[in-house]
């Protein structure tokens, strides 16, 4: 498997939560398929910003710009974070 750092110990710790953060998002996935609720997926809810910002996990607007939100750090990681 490639290195993500070259510290072994760190790249542990990054890859633990690399995958922990895949399985997390994976059971989200697989929870709003179940209950037909696609606002389980919105980014602010999954990072928990709804416990600063009470509101900013409801909504269909809200959904829109954590999609958006996703989209534009998508975008900044693929232009200045990779070769």
């Amino acid at each position: 498997m490639n290195s993500i750092v070259k510290n072994k110990y760190f790249d542990a710790l990054l890859k633990l939560m690399l995958f922990s953060a895949i399985i997390h998002v994976s059971l989200l996935i697989i929870y709003s398929i179940f209950s037909q609720n696609i606002f389980i997926l919105n980014y602010f809810n999954i990072l928990d910003f709804d416990l600063i910002f009470q509101s900013i996990a409801e909504g269909a607007t809200n959904f829109l710009l954590s999609v958006a939100v996703v989209v534009i750090i998508y975008i900044v990681i693929l232009k200045f974070f990779t070769k």
